[in-house]
């Protein structure tokens, strides 16, 4: 390509002086044309010239290769080179001979379509980076060649149930494969793609394009169209037009890898949705569930990590046998290092490469151990950790992906905790609350939820049983990393996370003027005498360890410490009154402790926002007036809160008439959790419609006096779960609808409740008003004795005409019927279920189903005692309707 640019110069010369020396307006004209085309088109001979002296380099220099897009790119321009100069040579010979004003006009126009074109190539050729890393070849026998063969290994079932669609499922057209970072969706979709052009007696297209996170339709557009015939020369919407004409035509298989937002089919020209009629199909692979909503796939299949002997035979068909049996010893610690990745295939893979390209040597198994040795390392800094961060980069995509700054912060406050650790909900939004990230009433619970949701679509939190989340080992760590080395220049601090490593009392920590956060989370600390002083400190997390007592004087040079987990300590019974120099304390959490009082030294935490008391069976002592002296606090968590003897001065004392008094005076409060036992306390909380909105679990035990509650839907609209026990008088619960009924209606009344636990209410009949929880995911209903229907259609009929045609339990996940003899019926005409993965049923003599309605629920687990034998023998036919 050098030598481009000799050859032009004459010619632009001898150009110019003849554009000159004649007058006529067109031939100034194209002349112009003709040299703006030269110009640029001299700087894109300069550009490719640039590109492949960095190919060269990075060829020759560090054993890479030029990046496919750079290829193709190379390609075009090298075609476009000779086009682009024969034309120059075309219009020069039109200005010397002197041609009529119409060829003039025609030359002209060809002359600035060509240049549209070159400056298009000059903007596809400014790349960051144009090599990329050559996968080493070995010629063991044992090591698998094709690494979406082996990385795939492991997820046949997941392959299965795509390849179905493909070929089986009519009405499924477009798929999308969805999963966290690493974990092998390009893998499976090369695979997908292999598997398609192997079938000699295929027919479709089978169409591949890589996306990537910079979406360009364009560029879309000019793969799609190598692979159709089509030429580039055309504007997006001629492309896009052509590719719609010959896919319209054709049965195809479009594999778009690595998607990270919505792409408008219409305008790349894809036909959308595909085709039904010829069975063409769109298969795509993204980080993000949002995505596969928003591109209206048909089915969507997650791909998960490997299971642990799955993950070792990926590690093992990579490595070979050879390597990992040199030594006991070497197979030992790779296991440990298989069990440390998690399954994630691309951790398994960057460990396997590194170990197979180790240059032979005498002592080349020992070189392979250090290897394993350094992934295992729990340092984060130094060449040991250059291993992971490979995996680390790959992973911090979907964090970079995040749309807003507050997903970002609420993500890298999770640092704290360790991995595969199962986290409530609620208990994550407390802490964010605690932080100071979610601010207002707005910053509670829909907030908190919604930032949830959006970690669990973009596959950076893993969703676990109904109500917990969890995390994979190697996201945490990439947390981490981004914490204290990435964005370590925003003077944020850094966090000291050591969990689960069997401590018995605080370690050193290295830098601790600069620790903002530290976790000893899930330890052995019985006694915490000393503790590092480190004076930036805000978040402190010594939950789960088996604390006995803490030193009055640990929380001394802790001014600026705003969150303090201590729960899940089950001995601790005493707190230090050293607490009271905690000023600056927003969040406190004291469950599953085993406290008895709480110091009036407590009075100073006038900072506290969240405060959870959950679960202390044995506190027997709040001093009046502390509760209302927390002005500040939004979240208060109370159920199974206290002992049944109370002293006389604490406001649990009397059934808590006066805890409901000071609850009232909280003006800032915006979640609550409370047991009521006395209707004295009842009717006082039931007169607060601040209460009641802001009430997020609410446990009603052993009120003796109501016959009947009545439920004001408007303010208990924030209700999660509910419990109803040992209420013996209660015959019902009444809703009063007020308000606007066509609203309510749309709202269905309580869209958050999904646990409802009825027990030990023996005059209870129905509870028709379930109809109106359309989120409801737990139903445990025992021990009621006279209750005969779930959902009664004479009760249904007393609600407004709009609520009759509602139908529940659509999202039912467990059902538990537990010694309920006289029940008949859940709901008088068929019932899906089509969430229901539990069910137990037991005790409930007169409830018919027919056995074969069992083979609906698939995949759950059911246990039908009583029920069954009672009732298999002598079902009727049109019992079927009372269930299902």
């Amino acid at each position: 390509m050098s030598n481009r640019k000799l050859y032009l110069t004459p010619i632009l010369h001898f150009g110019c002086g003849n554009c000159y020396a004649s007058k006529a307006i067109y031939k100034h004209e194209l002349q112009d044309k003709l040299n703006e085309l030269m110009r640029e088109f001299q700087r894109l001979i300069e550009i490719i010239d640039k590109v492949k002296k960095n190919i060269k380099m990075a060829e020759d220099e560090q054993q890479m290769k030029a990046k496919k897009e750079v290829e193709d790119w190379v390609s075009m321009v090298e075609v476009a080179v000779t086009e682009v100069e024969e034309l120059i040579v075309e219009a020069l010979k039109l200005v010397i001979n002197k041609p009529r004003s119409r060829s003039f006009l025609s030359e002209k126009d060809k002359l600035d379509d060509k240049l549209q074109y070159v400056i298009s190539l000059q903007r596809k050729g400014d790349f960051e980076v144009v090599a990329e890393m050559i996968r080493p070849k070995h010629q063991s026998d044992e090591r698998v060649r094709n690494e979406e063969s082996t990385v795939t290994g492991g997820m046949e079932s997941t392959f299965d149930k795509v390849w179905s669609c493909i070929k089986f499922e009519e009405n499924v057209r477009i798929v999308g494969v969805y999963g966290m970072g690493g974990v092998g969706k390009t893998c499976l979709l090369k695979k997908i793609e292999n598997k398609l052009l192997d079938k000699p007696n295929y027919s479709s297209k089978v169409i591949w394009v890589e996306v990537s996170k910079d979406l360009e339709l364009e560029r879309i557009q000019d793969q799609i169209g190598k692979q159709i015939g089509l030429l580039d020369e055309m504007s997006l919407e001629e492309k896009a037009s052509d590719i719609f004409k010959i896919l319209s035509q054709d049965k195809f298989v479009l594999l778009m890898d690595d998607i990270w937002e919505m792409i408008d089919f219409h305008k790349v020209g894809v036909p959308f949705p595909p085709n039904t009629s010829n069975g063409s199909k769109i298969v795509f692979t993204t980080r993000s569930l949002e995505i596969c909503s928003l591109m209206e796939a048909d089915m969507q299949v997650k791909v998960g990590c490997l299971a642990y002997a799955e993950a070792w035979e990926l590690l093992r068909r990579m490595v070979g046998n050879a390597t990992l049996e040199s030594q006991p010893e070497i197979r030992e610690v790779a296991r440990a290092m298989v069990k440390d990745c998690h399954g994630l295939p691309l951790a398994l893979v960057t460990i396997g490469e590194a170990m197979s390209n180790e240059k032979p040597s005498e002592n080349e198994w020992r070189n392979k151990l250090q290897v394993l040795q350094r992934w295992t390392s729990s340092s984060f800094s130094g060449s040991d950790a250059e291993l992971r961060k490979d995996v680390y980069y790959s992973l911090k995509l979907s964090y970079d992906n995040l749309q807003k700054d507050i997903f970002k912060l609420c993500l890298l406050s999770c640092c704290v905790y360790p991995s595969d650790y199962k986290i409530t909900k609620k208990e994550l939004i407390d802490y964010w609350i605690g932080e100071g990230l979610l601010i207002g009433r707005l910053g509670g619970q829909s907030q908190g939820y919604n930032i949830i949701g959006v970690l669990l679509d973009a596959c950076l939190l893993e969703e676990e049983d109904m109500d917990y989340v969890k995390f994979h080992r190697l996201i945490l760590e990439m947390i981490l990393w981004i914490t204290n080395e990435v964005e370590k220049e925003k003077e944020k601090g850094n966090s000291f996370v050591c969990t689960d490593a069997g401590l018995t009392e605080a370690p050193e920590i290295e830098n601790r003027e600069d620790v903002t956060k530290v976790s000893l989370m899930k330890n052995q600390i019985k006694k915490l005498v000393t503790f590092p002083s480190c004076p930036r400190l805000e978040t402190l997390f010594l939950n789960s360890n088996q604390l006995e007592m803490i030193d009055d004087k640990i929380f001394g040079s802790m001014d600026h410490l705003k969150v303090l987990n201590l729960s899940n300590n089950f001995s601790l019974t005493d707190l230090p009154s050293g607490i009271s120099a905690l000023v600056s304390l927003q969040h406190l959490d004291l469950s599953r402790t085993d406290i008895k009082e709480l110091p009036k030294v407590f009075m100073a935490l006038v900072n506290l926002k969240c405060l959870n008391l959950e679960y202390t069976y044995k506190l027997r002592m709040i001093p009046r007036q502390m509760i209302s002296n927390f002005s500040k606090l939004q979240v208060l968590r109370l159920l199974k809160c206290g002992s049944s003897i109370q002293a006389e001065d604490s406001v649990l004392y009397d059934d808590g008439e006066f805890l409901m008094e000071e609850l009232i005076c909280l003006k800032n409060l915006i979640m609550l959790s409370i047991c009521l036992t006395s209707f004295q306390a009842f009717q006082k909380y039931w007169s607060s419609h601040k209460l009641q909105s802001g009430t997020q679990s609410l446990e009603l035990q052993s009120l003796q006096h109501p016959k009947s509650f009545l439920v004001e839907v408007t303010y208990l609209n924030n209700l999660r779960t509910l419990c109803i026990s040992k209420c013996k008088n209660l015959e019902e619960l009444k809703i009063e609808f007020g308000g606007d009924v066509q609203n309510i209606r749309e709202s269905r009344c309580f869209p958050f409740l999904e646990e409802v636990d009825i027990e030990n209410c023996s005059k209870l009949q129905e509870l028709t008003w379930l109809i109106l929880a359309p989120n409801l995911k737990r139903l445990r209903i025992s021990n009621c004795i006279e209750m005969e229907a779930i959902i009664n259609v004479g009760k249904l009929n007393e609600f407004p005409e709009t609520m009759t045609n509602l139908i529940p339990f659509s999202k039912l996940k467990s059902l538990r019927l537990d010694n309920l003899p006289n029940l008949r019926s859940i709901y008088w005409n068929a019932l899906p279920f089509p969430d229901l993965i539990k069910r137990e049923i037991d005790g409930c003599g007169k409830l018919q189903m027919p056995p074969h309605e069992l083979n609906k629920l698939k995949e759950s687990e059911i246990v039908e005692e009583e029920y069954l034998q009672v009732n298999q023998a002598s079902l009727d036919p049109s019992s079927s309707s009372r269930f299902l």
